[in-house]
């Protein structure tokens, strides 16, 4: 077995999957790094035409057909009019937080390339006293491209229907924890990578599909097309788990940063789709388990306001799907910078290695013979 350097450039290859933009729906430019990664390591990638990436690595042996997800996709906004003097107005594509907007820096993505931009925001100095704590939703809100009128802003190639992402930041912090762009999801597409790297080092007896989404963040439906590609009994999805730990979050969760991957007991979104995932009871004690065996630290967490691409699996085909979330935590998520630690990174891929050699004996049968194995997750 070829030996694996669990930092490595680990954090290197998080900073570019930061830097690399790709807006729901616009997922391009990631789509193609994750697919070159991949056939750098002699794999052949399957890119469909929704631009998700998958690869199957393992033998041919028995064992429960195995999906591994994690999305490629992040929040952002679209341009929805242009003014006259050449502000642009804007709807929100996905989760984005309204009350970190004003001021911040934005990229636009034309077709004839990326644009930089800033929310406009009232002087300080004029603000009157009742706007101060006030968020305005983003459809109050205007772009400054520098732009001086329509024509100028369109010259520069600017249409209704671009879309905008944060623009790149990337900081080293003490203990391991760094700071950047969309680490919502792309922690979860560098866990992956490098589990993959594992898996070709030592595979696997059964196949194993490693999967990247698209539109996430635009309505958690990507894995279900790959549900249909690869018909699996179990899928396990990798996304983040907002961490607990801050003076304004006591007493919220108990998801700690440094404290290693969490097991997803519930997530449920609690408005719009309702959508969400209480994790299959055969898959809870196979996590579990698997902890045990990697040595991993497990966390567990049970959210409302969370919902991930595996909210809709579990009843998308006729014999329904074993399903569970694993998340890796991250502070202050959706906001322009988040936070992480590379150790959750670590063991996350940890964690999913010791998983697959433990699927292979678990029982995914519900019922009566559910009962029999000691009932309750």
């Amino acid at each position: 077995m070829t030996s694996w350097d669990p930092l490595g450039d680990l954090s290197g290859l998080i900073r570019s999957l930061s830097a690399t933009p790709a807006p729901a729906g616009n997922e391009d430019r990631l789509t193609a790094a994750v697919a070159d990664h991949l056939t750098a390591r002699g794999l052949t990638p399957v890119v469909d035409r929704l631009g998700q990436v998958a690869v199957t690595v393992g033998g041919s042996g028995d064992g429960p057909r195995i999906l591994v997800s994690a999305h490629l996709d992040e929040l952002g906004l679209v341009v929805r009019g242009i003014e006259a003097d050449g502000w642009l107005r804007v709807h929100r594509l996905g989760g984005m937080p309204e009350r970190v907007l004003p001021a911040a820096r934005l990229v636009v993505h034309t077709r004839d390339g990326d644009i930089p931009a800033i929310v406009g925001v009232k002087s300080h100095h004029l603000t009157p006293p009742e706007e101060k704590y006030v968020a305005r939703p983003a459809t109050d809100l205007y772009l400054d491209l520098g732009a001086n009128s329509r024509e100028e802003a369109t010259r520069l190639g600017v249409r209704v229907g671009d879309p905008i992402t944060y623009a790149p930041t990337w900081d080293e912090l003490a203990g391991g924890r760094f700071a950047g762009k969309s680490l919502d999801d792309r922690v979860g597409v560098a866990a992956l990578l490098a589990y993959v790297d594992r898996l070709l080092a030592d595979p696997p007896p059964q196949p194993v599909h490693v999967a990247f989404t698209t539109q996430e963040e635009f309505h958690v439906r990507g894995t279900l097309a790959l549900v249909s590609r690869f018909a699996p009994d179990v899928v396990v999805n990798v996304d983040v788990a907002p961490a607990t730990d801050t003076p304004d979050l006591s007493g919220v969760g108990s998801v700690v940063l440094g404290g290693g991957p969490t097991l997803s007991r519930l997530s449920f979104h609690g408005r719009g789709t309702l959508g969400g995932l209480i994790p299959h009871p055969g898959l809870v004690r196979a996590v579990e388990a698997a902890g045990r065996d990697g040595r991993v630290p497990l966390q567990h967490d049970a959210m409302v306001g969370i919902i991930t691409d595996a909210a809709f699996v579990p009843m998308a085909t006729a014999e329904g799907i074993a399903a569970v979330g694993v998340g890796i935590p991250v502070r202050y998520t959706h906001a322009p910078t988040e936070t992480g630690q590379l150790s959750d990174v670590v063991a996350t891929t940890d964690l999913l290695v010791a998983l697959t050699a433990r699927l292979r004996d678990t029982d995914l049968s519900r019922g009566a013979a559910q009962l029999r194995n000691g009932g309750m997750a």
